[in-house]
């Protein structure tokens, strides 16, 4: 038991020691990354997102009130 102790205690020190490091390293990767490359990539599978979509002629919410309603119905719930 003893020696489950020290080991827990010596797991928290080193990560007291090493969580700042790993979270500095972490920050400078992000900073460095080159996030318009990648949205240079993303624009492309967007295009054709857009491209094969035929956009729809209402807001969606009667589907949406369609939808709660049958879900209150498999519920048991009451009309007010």
């Amino acid at each position: 038991m003893e020696a489950m102790q020290r080991d827990m205690k010596e797991w928290v020190e080193n990560w007291k020691r090493v969580g700042p490091i790993l979270e500095q390293i972490k920050a400078e990767e992000l900073r460095a990354h080159d996030y318009h490359k990648e949205l240079a990539g993303l624009l492309p599978m967007c295009d054709l997102a857009c491209a094969q979509t035929v956009p729809s002629k209402t807001s969606g919410l009667v589907e949406q009130q369609r939808l709660f309603m049958k879900m209150r119905e498999q519920e048991g719930v009451k009309n007010p």
